[in-house]
């Protein structure tokens, strides 16, 4: 499928040439990224070429044209990652696709709040306000009557409408229902004069939301969970940014970490052809049928959750053959154990036997017959095992003999000897 757009935006120059950083400072954007760097600085990056393909694909959603390549090589190289990526958070494709202007691409705002796509004039009218602040229009949406009315048809075990239109926006911006004491505490303040707006306002604000912000940002960008330290870090500059989510995605796509040997690739999006051309990515033309067109499912979060699955499923498939290895090894581990308990058994008896030859009262006939009997066996198992020309066989032999004759003589305490040297030389031949 061709792209959906056929040039790049113009925004990049006058981006760079100004200087100009979108929401948090620049000196925070540079501590930020120096920060980043330092903990991955091992990693292997990609190539510039593959850099703006990957940037493209996660913030747009589609495969750069070989012109659109062209034209970021030199700005990547001249200017750096994190400004690329800032030129294509700024751009209308991108404040379209956010609104739910590209509703065959991702799921947006009006089809996440409200349960459907916009329609051209509304989709225009809020294209109109980016980029601004994300939370101001956010707020406007929430606002709605259309918004009250279906949080009431979401949420019929609550019986206030009031309570209800907070604990949608509470499902919405925080994915979980509200406590009774938050319900308690927005109702009260819906009665007192507070609009739906202000209470928007105030969760969009909250340390909560903003971690979650940072969490799926990390999880679209890097295909990881956002470490505790690193929430901690964006959390203070993020509360005073107007666009949170795209300056972190640009921090982050300016990041070493980001399209290294350590990130797998963007999930490859099925994406349908748009029913009208859009020429630009700076100058977007709405759709004529954008009410009509088909909402999708997913969005790039879902898309990045699956890859990341997928990434911690070949960990877990590598862990269990590595586990599955090492059982191997304590299997084998364990016969031999065995196997020298054995043998110690056996000598710890046969040095009894000794001690009691040497030390004991004179041995019996009884004695010197199983002391026969325990030779001639292990003496056949070192035959068995070593054959007749090792050398400690034959003098477990000789002495086996030398024992016959003994106990043939009634010399019982010589026999027993004789036996238990010639057990303990087979035993030696069978190590």
């Amino acid at each position: 499928m061709g792209a959906r757009y056929a040039t790049p935006p113009g925004s990049l120059r006058s981006l760079v040439s100004t200087g100009k950083m979108i929401g948090l400072p620049l000196c925070i954007l540079i501590i930020a990224v120096l920060t980043l760097n330092s903990q991955v600085a091992w990693a292997q990056q990609c190539s510039d070429t593959t850099f703006v393909q990957r940037v493209y694909q996660d913030l747009l959603l589609r495969q750069p044209s070989a012109s659109e390549v062209t034209f970021y090589l030199p700005a990547v190289q001249s200017n750096g990652r994190q400004a690329v990526a800032s030129s294509l958070l700024a751009s209308q494709e991108y404040a379209l696709d956010l609104i739910s202007g590209s509703p065959t691409v991702v799921a947006g705002w009006y089809q996440n709040f409200l349960g459907r796509n916009p329609t051209p004039t509304e989709a225009q009218f809020t294209l109109n306000q980016e980029p601004v602040s994300d939370g101001s229009i956010i707020a406007v949406l929430l606002s709605s009557a259309e918004y009250h009315t279906r949080a009431i048809t979401l949420n019929p075990a609550i019986s206030d409408d009031s309570l209800k239109l907070v604990n949608q926006m509470f499902k919405d911006l925080l994915s979980r229902n509200a406590s009774s004491s938050e319900l308690a505490f927005f109702g009260a303040a819906l009665s007192s004069g507070a609009t739906a707006g202000n209470v928007a306002t105030a969760i969009l604000s909250s340390d909560e939301y903003l971690s979650g912000v940072i969490g799926r940002t990390y999880l679209r960008m890097l295909r990881r969970p956002a470490t505790q330290s690193e929430i901690n870090f964006f959390l203070s500059p993020l509360k005073s940014d107007a666009r949170p989510d795209e300056d972190l995605l640009a921090i982050l796509a300016g990041s070493s970490e980001y399209c290294s040997s350590t990130v797998q690739p963007p999930p490859t999006f099925q994406l349908q052809a748009p029913a009208t051309t859009f020429p630009a990515l700076s100058s977007v033309t709405i759709p004529s049928n954008l009410s009509l067109l088909p909402a999708v499912q997913f969005g790039p979060l879902e898309a990045s959750s699956n890859a990341a699955i997928l990434g911690l499923q070949v960990v877990v498939s590598s862990d269990e053959a590595a586990i599955a290895s090492l059982n191997a090894d304590i299997s084998r581990l364990n016969n031999e154990i065995t196997q020298l308990n054995s043998l110690l058994v056996n000598e710890s008896l046969t040095i009894t036997d000794l001690t009691n030859t040497l030390f004991g009262a004179p041995p019996t006939l009884e004695a010197a017959q199983a002391a026969q009997k325990d030779a001639q066996d292990k003496v056949a198992q070192a035959v068995a095992s070593a054959g007749t020309g090792n050398a400690l066989v034959q003098n477990a032999q000789a002495n086996l003999a030398q024992g016959d004759a003994a106990l043939a003589a009634g010399d019982f305490s010589t026999a027993v000897k004789r036996y238990r040297l010639a057990f303990l030389l087979a035993g030696n031949a069978l190590k």
